[in-house]
């Protein structure tokens, strides 16, 4: 009876451990999830929107040859938001939480379509022309602002849920906002 004593604690973490798993994250353990695969994804796409990736594959479009020298990168890249998608979408998530939850599935989704629009550029030739380009721009640009527009409504879904449940979120900020 007193090695049953000895493992009651033992025998009700994993109880309570078995139960989280069922009922899913608290609401804590659930924005932080949301909020640091969110910050994972906007420090890529910075990379590819504004930052030194960005920077070099500007100039190779300016140049008219080398596209095809991201394709790799930008593939990985593309993978990386995938796999943050796959995740999230498998994720159980708090019942209150639903809403939130789509908006950052849905970024996810065309952060993966931005990506797949950027892909296409590296199939441009050397010396392309502005008619090839063209439409390819305009599909990533399509993509990059309904981003924005979700990236916006996800900050306030997020902020509202952690106000609900009394938690300080702890955003990465874009260091180019510093600079305006």
């Amino acid at each position: 009876m007193k090695t049953l004593y000895r493992l009651a604690p033992v025998l009700l973490l994993l109880l309570l451990a078995a139960c989280s798993q069922l009922i899913g994250p608290s609401a804590s353990d659930y924005l932080e999830r949301n909020v640091s695969v969110w910050n994972s994804l906007i420090a890529q796409v910075n990379q590819w929107s504004a930052g030194a990736d960005a920077e070099r594959l500007t100039e190779a479009m300016v140049e008219r040859k080398g596209v095809a020298d991201f394709k790799f990168s930008m593939g990985n890249a593309r993978q990386q938001a995938v796999d943050m998608r796959d995740q999230m979408k498998a994720l159980k998530t708090p019942d209150d939480a639903t809403e939130v939850h789509a908006k950052l599935v849905a970024s996810l989704e065309v952060a993966v379509r931005w990506y797949d629009a950027m892909l296409k550029l590296t199939d441009l030739p050397d010396g392309f022309s502005d008619e090839q380009a063209a439409p390819l721009l305009e599909a990533m640009d399509v993509q990059g602002s309904q981003f924005d527009t979700l990236t916006d409504a996800l900050d306030k879904l997020q902020d509202a849920y952690a106000a609900k449940h009394g938690i300080n979120l702890h955003r990465n900020e874009d260091p180019s906002m510093h600079d305006k």
